[in-house]
């Protein structure tokens, strides 16, 4: 039985930092935050299964990584607010569940032994928060005067996630807050709200939220891993057929003939998933998708990167760059290129400015200068998590 359910709440649109990607995508060392918190959460022996809300605008085969990642049970759109994520993701918890931690997809250092500390504590009281004390000394404005008023800091404490509940209280303070239009800051005021009371639990000073850069380098900081890059190398090429569409990059690309394949035969997608593969050391598209199968027959080569994404995740790598180069007389590339790296970069997850796409041509020499096919070359650069190969702080 899936006991404790984890959900992790990625989703939500107040979500950059001074960037062009949601700040959970935002690398930490070589891996997205994202990644490096569900390495975490996955890692914990007291996590049985993880919900995960992600942005509503990701592509759906972004989301078809994540669900392959591990204990991964189900992927749900987030809201415009963490609230209306979490509640999103209530919504898909199995119903014998019988606690819920509630964990920022932002804060990838928290240790798997606090996420032990948050459910034992729900179990025994309801509802529990992880809290670190305030060092610094707090004062507050007189809203009269505009002057400073010292505060005795021994009353404010700094919460921190996961947040532990029984899945009972948890839904039932979800749902009267709903009914009454309340709002929360965190899970744990909608609980106190509804009546409920919540119970301290020791946090971690490491357990930081990333919402700023110097959070970021902070976090980084704090790892202090040596650095592990693989470099991977991935090649395709298929004939062009009358009859078939032509997918390059995930895009449908307007021209007579397409690429012959088992799959769509997107040559540029097979490319850069062997670079992936051959990274991490897997074994390479054969292999997973082998071509004699028929439930793979026509499958979307969109899917197969986002397989190759997958594993990438599951080893505990995250990706620093991939560079791929398109061989053929026509269609032209140039003019395709940014489309194909937006494409690209929506199925892993990364920036787009990762992502490098180039046209060559062998003026009229080979098999792609006589206009029989296209082939395709990918290098793919990544960089591991360390030893481990997880995303969470040492005990």
């Amino acid at each position: 039985m899936l006991g404790t359910i984890a959900i992790v709440v990625a989703g939500g649109t107040g979500r950059r930092m001074g960037a062009a990607v949601p700040k959970q995508f935002l690398s930490l060392a070589g891996r997205s935050l994202l990644d490096r918190t569900l390495s975490t959460v996955s890692s914990s022996p007291d996590v049985h299964g993880i919900v995960l809300a992600l942005p509503p605008g990701l592509p759906d085969e972004g989301k078809e990584a994540y669900r392959r990642f591990p204990k991964v049970i189900a992927v749900v759109d987030g809201g415009p607010r963490r609230q209306d994520s979490v509640r999103n993701a209530i919504g898909a918890v199995p119903p014998e569940s019988r606690i819920i931690l509630v964990h920022d997809a932002v804060r990838p250092l928290a240790s798997t032994a606090l996420f032990a500390r948050c459910a034992k504590q729900a179990e025994d009281s309801g509802a529990a928060v992880p809290v670190i004390p305030v060092r610094d000394t707090v004062k507050s404005l007189d809203p009269e005067t505009g002057t400073l008023v010292t505060r005795d800091r021994r009353e404010f404490l700094r919460a921190q996630t996961p947040q532990a509940f029984r899945a009972d209280i948890l839904r039932d303070a979800y749902e009267k807050a709903g009914r009454e239009g309340r709002t929360g800051t965190d899970d744990a005021s909608l609980a106190e709200a509804a009546g409920y009371p919540v119970t301290a639990v020791p946090g971690e000073e490491t357990n930081i939220k990333v919402t700023l850069p110097e959070d970021l380098r902070m976090a980084a900081g704090l790892l202090a891993e040596a650095p592990d890059f693989r470099v991977g190398m991935g090649g395709d090429a298929h004939r062009l057929v009358e009859g078939r569409d032509l997918w390059l990059g995930g895009v449908r690309v307007d021209h007579p003939k397409g690429l012959l394949g088992h799959s769509d035969g997107d040559v540029l997608l097979h490319a850069l998933a062997d670079a992936i593969y051959g990274a991490i050391g897997d074994r390479d598209i054969g292999f997973h998708f082998p071509p004699g199968k028929e439930e793979t027959r026509g499958i979307s080569s969109r899917s197969i990167l986002a397989h190759a994404r997958a594993r990438m995740a599951e080893k505990g790598f995250g990706l620093l760059g991939v560079d791929a180069v398109v061989v053929c007389e026509e269609p032209r590339i140039a003019p395709l290129a940014d489309s194909l790296r937006e494409s690209i970069a929506g199925i892993l997850s990364a920036p787009v400015e990762r992502v490098s796409v180039k046209g060559k041509t062998t003026e009229g020499m080979g098999f792609e200068g006589r206009g029989e096919g296209i082939s395709a070359w990918a290098v793919a650069l990544l960089q591991g998590a360390g030893p481990a190969g997880g995303g969470g702080a040492a005990e």
